[in-house]
């Protein structure tokens, strides 16, 4: 019996789906821009539940149906209610005080209702099937988002006037605020501002009783029909979500439709079906394949390259509380973050998308870097590790671990560029290439070499901006957090930070480049004599700063390398010294004119 018939005839009650204004607003504007940072709130919500899989389908390669099934402790009738009463409230804290969840002691993640938030931009229509641990009964609530996307323009008018109308209530209303103009001197920026609030204020109420926008029902994002108690399997537990009409915008994004050819890897097009073909045989490959490709940059792979249902794959995995590949984060130290590493074993959480196990794909160091045998820190790479488990008396806690990984190369894929910030082992957004804006501030193509991850335990939520994916940038913490960040960058100034290492790395570079090709001018400079004298005359090579650039005796030519009568570039120098010196042994062993001039074009045109 399928899932209709199940529920035909059965009792039901429908519900709206509320948010605050606020939220609204956010929702109206479209807040999560990828389907990875939709699902995520998803598997968030999987990941409080203790469930130990997640297992999502996306009905590749069609895209016509999304679902998600994990095996937490699911939900009761009533807690899925209070949850669509409740968008954006934190019950979750308040059922479990610690912040733990019971069986892994994993930190709760979510705040209740903000993964429905996401699914409106991905579908019309949703379906949630849930058991709770312990119950032999289950419920359906089928959700409809339509509503909130025909009333979505007045509904976002409404929220706007409402926040606009809630201005003067910390001053104690609108005469309140008037009465404190009267104080204060009309030339201050206090008092601008009270005023601007107060004229906001005014016109607000007033658009809000012309247009009647007191209806009490029009914070919706939709409705939802729940049926509270069918019959289930005994024992058995979890949640399923199902995406219907999925948005059109999205199903065209994951089968990369309209998108130009050119993204792709040039030796992927020109076929009948370029984009189908290139997806198909990039789903052949394991995800260790795919990940390490990319690290290596093989083929020219690049992440912008990638099908769009390959981006969402590396997006979900990079923001999701998964484990890493085995080598990762970093190859050269597999145990940075062995206590990270070892907490997220212990959650035993696992997504699955497709039947691809997904892993952090994170591999450090890579592109040409990588493909070296040999790297030596601080001159090829440099990872500097970093935390913070101090309060101020007074003020909240802000305790965090991180890393940053310097490499004297681009790091690839460009989508880990930069950094990760993690609250509670979830991914923010994704890699900041910015670094919290310094790349802004202190402009600088080293930005492209730094890859790193910051691991939030308790603090910066409060700066987490509706959407879970960015943050407000005036909240404490994350100020707190950015100048540490920027410390540790320190500037392209030598020895300062991170980025004065990178430049003094550049110049060590520079140095035993020097070295060998000076090593390498002075082997062959000695071939010259001893071909141009045809053995008659041996080189001598002296750093010394004699006024004479060479001296010619009888059985030896002296180069003096440190004369002043040399040029001061090292590449002019050295190619004065082998057509001069070369020429002078020449003419010493009896050469011709004709013998001479040869030697000398074989010297130029080998350059």
């Amino acid at each position: 019996m399928n899932l209709e018939e199940q529920l035909r005839g059965r009792p039901f009650e429908q519900i709206p789906i509320k948010v605050t204004s606020g939220v609204l607003l956010h929702i109206g504007a479209g807040i999560y821009n990828s389907v990875a940072g939709a699902i995520k709130e998803l598997v968030s919500n999987s990941f409080d539940a203790d469930a130990t899989r997640v297992v999502i389908s996306t009905d590749y390669p069609k895209f016509e149906q999304i679902k998600v099934v994990d095996n937490g402790h699911g939900m009761t009738p009533a807690y899925f209610v209070e949850a669509m009463q409740s968008i954006g409230s934190s019950l979750k804290g308040v059922l479990q005080p610690s912040g733990l969840t019971p069986i892994f002691k994993r930190p709760i993640i979510g705040h209740l209702g903000i993964g429905l938030m996401a699914l409106t931009q991905v579908c019309d229509e949703a379906t949630i099937e849930s058991q709770a641990v312990g119950f032999d009964t289950k419920f359906v609530a089928k959700l409809d988002f339509s509503e909130f996307r025909r009333r979505k323009q007045r509904q976002m008018e409404a929220a706007k006037m409402d926040i606009f109308r809630e201005l003067p209530a910390a001053y104690g209303g609108i005469e309140a605020m008037r009465q404190r103009l009267e104080h204060l001197d009309s030339e201050t920026d206090q008092y601008i501002e009270m005023l601007a609030q107060i004229e906001l204020a005014s016109r607000a109420e007033k658009v809000f009783k012309e247009q009647g926008m007191e209806d009490p029902e029009r914070e919706h994002l939709g409705y939802c029909v729940i049926f509270p108690d069918l019959p289930a399997v005994p024992g058995e537990q979890g949640t399923t979500v199902t995406l219907t009409k999925i948005d059109e915008g999205v199903r065209a994004s994951l089968m990369d439709e309209g998108r130009s050819p050119d993204a792709m890897p040039k030796h992927y097009r020109d076929r009948d079906r370029e984009w189908d073909e290139y997806r198909d045989e990039v789903n052949n490959w394991s995800w260790d394949e795919l990940c390490k490709r990319l690290q290596m940059k093989t083929s020219h792979l690049a992440y912008q390259s990638l099908p769009q249902y390959h981006q969402f794959l590396w997006d979900l995995s990079i923001m999701s509380p998964v484990q890493y590949l085995e080598e990762g984060p970093v190859l050269l130290e597999p145990d940075l973050l062995r206590r990270k590493k070892d907490e997220l074993d212990r959650f035993n959480f696992r997504v699955l998308v497709d039947n691809r196990s997904l892993l952090k794909p994170t591999l450090l160091p890579s592109g040409a870097v990588a493909r070296e045998e040999k790297l030596e820190r601080g001159y090829d790479y440099y990872i500097e590790t970093f935390g913070q488990d101090e309060a101020e008396e007074d003020k909240e806690p802000l305790k965090y671990e991180g890393y940053m990984f310097w490499q004297r190369r681009q790091v690839e894929p460009s989508a880990v560029r930069g950094i990760q910030i993690y609250i509670r082992n979830v991914g923010i957004g994704l890699y900041d290439q910015t670094l919290m804006g310094f790349s802004v501030v202190n402009p600088t193509s080293r930005a492209g070499q730094i890859s790193g991850e910051i691991y939030v335990e308790e603090g910066l939520e409060r700066a987490l901006s509706v959407d879970r994916n960015s943050f407000r940038e005036t909240d404490a913490h994350y100020i707190a957090l950015r100048e540490h960040l920027w410390k540790l960058l320190g500037s392209t100034t030598r020895g300062d930070g991170i980025m004065g290492m990178s430049v003094d790395a550049y110049w060590k570079r520079q140095e035993r480049l020097e070295e060998q090709a000076h090593k390498q001018h002075i082997h062959k400079l000695r071939e010259l004599v001893r071909l141009a004298s045809e053995g008659k005359l041996v080189l001598r090579f002296s750093n010394q700063d004699k006024p004479q650039p060479y001296v010619v005796g009888v059985d030896q030519i002296t180069v003096y390398d440190g004369s002043p009568s040399w040029p001061r570039s090292s590449s002019e120098r050295r190619l004065y010294q082998q057509l001069l010196v070369s020429a002078r042994a020449a003419i010493a062993a009896g050469a011709s004119a004709e013998q001479v001039l040869a030697l000398l074009e074989r010297i130029l045109l080998e350059q």
